[in-house]
């Protein structure tokens, strides 16, 4: 088996540089490769969270534009009513049911908004 080839200015730097000659590189290695795989593990943790929170943001901002939408939509609906685009027995169906969307999107926001 053929000894291990290592660049001739790397051992001159390691032996050469007061300090590094009192340390193990083999030992330097394994140690510095053990913080880099913490370092990324604690930076992958922390973006797993981080977008768990972006997905609440984008769902809770979601809700928010859909709730708006839906009081639009109801505001309108006298209009309509009034210009005699629809009639009365739709006016009623329409707001019963743009309602009953509004409570359930109300229900879903009283989860973000305690």
């Amino acid at each position: 088996m053929a000894p291990a080839y290592h660049p001739e200015w790397l051992v001159n730097f390691w032996l050469s540089t007061p300090g590094l000659n009192l340390l193990n590189p083999h030992y330097v290695l394994m140690f510095l490769g053990v913080v880099l795989f913490l370092l990324w593990l604690f930076q992958r943790k922390r973006v797993a969270a981080h977008e768990v929170i972006g997905e609440d943001e984008k769902l809770f901002r979601h809700l928010l534009l859909r709730k708006k939408v839906i009081e639009e939509e109801l505001a309108g609906l006298e209009g309509r009513l009034g210009s005699a685009e629809i009639t009365e027995k739709i006016f009623n169906k329409r707001k019963l049911d743009y309602q009953g969307q509004l409570d359930q999107v109300n229900k879903e926001l009283e989860q973000y908004t305690g």
